[in-house]
């Protein structure tokens, strides 16, 4: 089974066996505007070899990784192998790599980049962390960079963007299911998404419940529970559970169980419902 290469802050991975049961059972196009680690691409692309996706990302830096994984696999992996062989002093590397201006490389650079700090940080937070030499003597494996590899062709037929997640959200389409696992809300001080945790502080969660309003499309919605979440969603289906979350806040060691809501704007069958309360 192909998995995503990447450790991802909120990732959810673990949550495949839920959010499965809310999954439409038909649709002609799969849009994720938020794909972070890509946990639930990677399950889409499997159940559906040859359904167009559309996966879109603000970072830069995670853009830079996704197309290259798409264009440029082979080169990339070479690249990430060669990191590894020449590198026996896990600070030092992260040091080089965390001083360096993506700005100044070119598309292959900052995806090399991306992939090395993801497996050596902090619960792969990348810029938002700091280094981990648990995380570079356990998570930047050569089984790893084997898993970076498998993913030759899965990307075929997906185009991958770097814009406003309002712009895949509202775009028309034919048949076309959206899942987003956007930052949560419940605390606002967490810093895990771009350079010093920019992308999660300064997301505007009104205006992306007003957008969700306004989305054409079937959408699912993995947020946290709160009342706030509650509120702005209170015309759609919304589905309480617990998730194990793999880490739990900004550099927070011991990580546990979280509240968390599934949100949809389509019903969803009694049967399906059953299999999910199953699963918790």
């Amino acid at each position: 089974m192909v998995k995503s290469p990447l450790r991802y802050p909120g990732g959810k991975q673990k949550a495949i066996p839920q959010i499965a049961n809310f999954i439409p059972r038909v649709f002609q196009e799969f849009r994720e505007p938020f794909v972070g680690g890509g946990a639930v691409l990677f399950y889409i692309l499997q159940k559906y070899p040859q359904l167009p996706c559309w996966i879109n990302d603000l970072n830069p830096e995670l853009f830079c990784f996704w197309q290259q994984v798409k264009t440029n696999l082979p080169e990339l992996v070479d690249r990430v192998g060669q990191v590894k062989q020449e590198a026996h002093d896990g600070r030092v590397l992260f040091a080089h790599l965390a001083a360096a201006d993506p700005i100044s490389l070119n598309t292959l650079e900052r995806a090399v980049r991306f992939f090395v700090l993801n497996r050596i940080t902090f619960s792969g937070t990348i810029e938002s962390g700091g280094y981990s030499n648990a995380s570079f003597r356990g998570r930047y494996t050569a089984s790893s960079i084997q898993r970076l590899a498998a993913l030759q062709g899965c990307l075929d037929q997906t185009r991958i963007t770097n814009f406003d997640y309002s712009i895949p959200l509202l775009e028309a389409g034919e048949d076309v299911f959206i899942f987003l696992d956007p930052p949560y809300l419940s605390n606002p001080h967490s810093k895990l998404y771009g350079k010093k945790g920019s992308l999660h502080t300064c997301f505007d969660h009104r205006r992306f419940a007003k957008l969700m309003v306004a989305c054409p499309h079937k959408w699912l919605i993995t947020y946290d529970d709160c009342a706030e979440v509650r509120q702005n969603f209170a015309f759609a289906h919304i589905y309480a559970w617990e998730l194990q979350y793999g880490m739990n806040n900004y550099k927070q060691s011991k990580a546990g169980k979280g509240r968390e809501l599934l949100i949809c704007n389509y019903p969803v069958e009694p049967d399906e419902i059953s299999a999910f309360l199953k699963e918790m």
